[in-house]
């Protein structure tokens, strides 16, 4: 019995649908007790640790969308690259996830926070890059020739940005925690930083489910 591999190409691509949005709804619930400041601090950071692990999930999802949804596109002809650039895109994306989960075993390690720098400039990098392929597309036809992928692509990009957005939200929760620790009134606005930061970061979290929901809507309907 032959396999046929753009069904199993589909059945991954759903895969990483479930992780992203089950991923999320796991970092979202586990959120709450992260910024609960009735909670002990090492109880506060086994829930940090549970966030971030669920996390992966959707960190996971994002990154291999590129080379599965590229090639599921190509197989039935509405995106015009050659093979090689699909084969570059497997490399790449492969080569970013193995580093995403490097970083995620290795926290501590002295490279760690140069390779988040990259990283982070990697998604600024395909912001504009997904965003400007679906708008040329759109005034062209080409490379990409389905109208329905040309405004997933434009959700995509905006999903990266809120994620990006969200990134910036931890930053804030790392500040927080820094006063913390210090006690009295300090803690008292690291608290504060923090559960505020949640509010916007479960805001911005809804929104992004919404996208990532859409472009799954996009990629299953086909409404244009």
């Amino acid at each position: 019995m032959s396999i046929d591999m753009y069904q199993v190409l589909v059945f991954i691509h759903i895969l990483l649908f479930v992780y992203w949005l089950g991923g999320d709804l796991g970092v979202f619930v586990t959120a709450k007790s992260v910024a609960n400041r009735k909670l002990g601090l090492e109880e506060r950071f086994r829930f940090l640790h549970a966030l971030m692990v669920c996390d992966m999930g959707p960190r996971t999802a994002l990154i291999l969308f590129f080379p599965v949804g590229l090639e599921m596109a190509v197989n039935i002809g509405i995106f015009e690259v050659s093979r090689a650039v699909s084969g570059i895109v497997w490399l790449l994306g492969l080569a970013w996830l193995a580093v995403n989960w490097w970083m995620f075993f290795n926290e501590q390690h002295p490279a760690t926070q140069k390779l988040r720098t990259y990283d982070l400039y990697l998604r600024y990098a395909l912001i504009p890059l997904l965003a400007g392929t679906a708008i040329y597309s759109m005034a062209t036809g080409s490379p990409v020739v389905v109208a329905w992928l040309q405004v997933k692509l434009l959700v995509f990009a905006f999903a990266i940005c809120l994620g990006v957005y969200l990134r910036g939200e931890i930053k804030q929760w790392i500040v927080g925690f820094g006063m913390v620790r210090q006690g009295g009134d300090a803690a008292d606005k690291g608290n504060t930083i923090i559960e505020q930061s949640l509010v916007r970061s479960q805001r911005a979290a809804l929104v992004l489910w919404f996208a990532v929901a859409l472009a799954a809507f996009l990629g299953k309907v086909k409404p244009f």
